[in-house]
């Protein structure tokens, strides 16, 4: 199994405020993740995983309105999706629609954390037995360019493109967003810099936490690191041992 390259996002949704804070105060014990956003409002909680890369959505059932069934049937594609319940009636609603766990209210601590080992497992090994490339369509040539993952250097957004530099140093314009790439790169190599540039992590020569800069292999000048991603970016970087003082 890879080193994963970043802590997996979650996204925390219960319409009760004192539960979310909670949960919140449990993920964010767990070094392998990263709470990414948290909502009491399930329409605002669709808006921004429709928006964002989310990895694992933990999600209250019964909620005013929209319900966390109707919520995980809106979202495609799917993250892995653990669901919370008072009500036992609704656990075989959530099972119907195939999630990864439902775990009923008050909240078995040992049950949640092994819902959690079985999700990261899930999605590292996904991850893992994936393909090593792409293709994409060149919208400066016409053709479809197969991009294999470890030759790719960096990727920079472009409005609604993204460029692929390619170790030798080819340059491929594809008509995609950054964030819908988020979803299909593997974590075990690119890691997110910069809202704007994902890396190869195994292609970064050098780094300095202080300056918030790297180096690329073959790249003459630094590249920045947005103060956002700097946390994941030193996980990455030093993936088995503590950053060098």
């Amino acid at each position: 199994m890879g080193q994963p390259s970043a802590r997996l996002r979650v996204f925390l949704l219960d319409d009760d405020p004192a539960m979310l804070g909670v949960l919140y105060a449990y993920f964010q014990t767990d070094s392998r993740l990263v709470v990414v956003g948290t909502e009491t409002d399930s329409i605002r909680a669709l808006h921004y995983i429709r928006n964002n890369p989310v990895d694992i959505l933990v999600s209250d059932i019964v909620m005013e309105g929209f319900d966390g069934i109707s919520l995980i049937k809106s979202i495609e594609p799917r993250p892995a999706v653990i669901l919370i319940t008072a009500y036992a009636e609704r656990a075989m609603d959530a099972f119907d629609i195939q999630v990864d766990d439902c775990i009923p209210k008050p909240v078995d601590y040992a049950r949640l954390a092994e819902a959690i080992n079985r999700v990261i497992s899930k999605v590292m090994n996904t991850e893992d037995a994936g393909r090593d490339f792409m293709f994409v369509k060149d919208v400066r040539e016409g053709f479809d360019a197969k991009i294999v993952f470890t030759e790719v250097s960096l990727v920079k957004s472009d409005k609604n493109y993204v460029c692929f530099h390619l170790s030798d140093k080819r340059e491929i314009k594809a008509r995609t967003t950054l964030r819908e790439l988020l979803s299909i790169l593997p974590r075990n190599i690119f890691i997110q810099a910069h809202r704007s540039y994902v890396v190869n992590i195994h292609r970064v020569m050098k780094f300095s936490r202080a300056m918030r800069q790297f180096y690329l292999l073959d790249y003459d000048a630094p590249l920045s690191i947005g103060a956002e991603y700097l946390d994941d970016f030193v996980n990455a970087y030093y993936p088995s041992e503590k950053p060098k003082i």
